[in-house]
C-alpha cells in the first residue's frame, strides 16, 4: 500500500522504462514531461498527434525528439482509437492524455469495451491531503454520468482490483448516499445497501463496504484521522463526484492524480491546468499502476 505520492515516485524509478503512448502532446509542459520521463529512464514514449506541431514545439523549446516515434494524426477521434488499440494489444503499458478533450479518449475506451460483457470504465482520483497520512480514492468522477446499480458494481470491482494490486489488502469503502426528501429511502441509499450486501458475500473482491453512508457518521465522535477515513469513496453520480473532487482540491489543498481504468487499460487524465511537476507525478502513478497490474 502506497501512503503518499513520494513512495509512488520512488517505486516508479525502480520499475524500469515502460512503453507509453501520449495522445496529442502539443503543449510545452506535456512535451517536457515526455522528454524528461525518457531521459530519467521512466518511459519509452510514442507520440500520436500532428507531427508538424509537435516538432515545431520541440524545436522552439529545445526538446530532443531523436529516437522518439511520432504517429502523424490530425483527427482526435482516430488518434484516441489508435492509442486505446495499442494499449489493448500490449504495444504500450498505458496512455496519457495530452492537449485533447478528455471525452475523445473516454469514448474511444468505451467503444473498445463494447467488445466485452460486464466491463465498466471508471475514473479513479487518488488524493493526498494534509493531516491524513494515506492516499484515498474517489470514484467515479469522470465517465459514468448517472450509474445504475450494475454500473456501480462494475466501478467498485474495478477500483478494488486496482487497489488490491497496489497493496490495499482489504480497502474500506464508503458508498456515499442520502435519504429521500421525505425521510424515506432514496434509490442511492438502496444501492448502497445492496452493494454492502454483495461485498459481504464476497462478490465485489477483497474489500469492506462500510455500513455508514456519509462521512459525518464516521468522524463525529473520533474526528478525521487515518483510521477513520475510508480508503475509497464511491459517489452516486458524476455531479457529486466532481463536487467532491474539486472540494478536496481547493479546501484540502492536497495532491490529486486521476486515472481511468477499464478492460485492463490505464488512461492517465491530468487536468489541463496541471503543470510539469504534477504531470511527472502522474507519470509515476501510471508506471506503478500498470506494472502492478501485470505482475499480479
Amino acid at each position: 500500500m502506497y501512503r503518499n505520492f513520494e513512495e509512488i515516485n520512488k517505486s516508479a524509478k525502480k520499475r524500469g522504462p515502460q512503453k507509453v503512448c501520449i495522445v496529442f502532446p502539443e503543449d510545452r509542459d506535456i512535451l517536457r514531461t515526455v522528454v524528461d520521463g525518457r531521459r530519467n529512464g521512466l518511459i519509452e514514449p510514442i507520440l500520436i498527434g500532428r507531427r508538424i506541431l509537435i516538432e515545431k514545439l520541440a524545436q522552439k523549446n529545445r526538446f530532443p525528439l531523436d529516437g522518439i516515434k511520432i504517429l502523424d494524426h490530425e483527427d482526435p477521434r482516430l488518434a484516441s482509437d489508435l492509442g486505446i488499440e495499442m494499449a489493448a494489444q500490449g504495444e504500450v503499458s498505458f496512455l496519457i492524455k495530452g492537449n485533447i478533450l478528455t471525452t475523445h479518449l473516454y469514448k474511444a475506451l468505451l467503444r473498445y469495451l463494447k467488445r466485452f460483457e460486464d466491463e465498466v470504465a471508471a475514473t479513479l482520483c487518488f488524493h493526498q491531503i494534509y493531516g491524513i497520512e494515506k492516499i484515498f480514492i474517489v470514484a467515479d468522477s469522470g465517465v459514468n454520468i448517472h450509474p445504475d446499480l450494475g454500473t456501480k458494481r462494475g466501478i467498485l470491482r474495478n477500483a478494488v482490483r486496482v487497489m488490491n494490486r497496489l497493496g490495499w489488502k482489504r480497502p474500506r469503502v464508503m458508498v456515499l448516499s442520502s435519504p429521500g426528501l421525505l425521510g424515506d429511502r432514496s434509490s442511492y441509499e438502496e444501492d448502497a445497501i445492496e452493494l454492502r450486501r454483495l461485498a459481504l458475500e464476497g462478490r465485489l473482491g477483497e474489500c469492506e463496504v462500510l455500513d455508514s453512508r456519509n462521512l459525518y457518521e464516521l468522524v463525529s465522535e473520533k474526528g478525521i484521522c487515518e483510521g477513520v477515513i475510508p480508503d475509497l469513496f464511491l459517489v452516486p453520480n458524476i455531479e457529486a463526484g466532481n463536487i467532491l473532487v474539486k472540494s478536496i482540491d481547493h479546501l484540502g489543498i492536497g495532491i490529486r492524480q486521476c486515472v481511468t481504468v477499464g478492460g485492463g487499460i490505464f488512461l492517465l487524465t491530468p487536468s489541463r491546468s496541471d503543470g510539469y511537476e504534477t504531470r511527472m507525478v502522474n507519470l509515476s502513478l501510471g508506471i506503478v499502476l500498470s506494472a502492478s497490474w501485470r505482475s499480479s
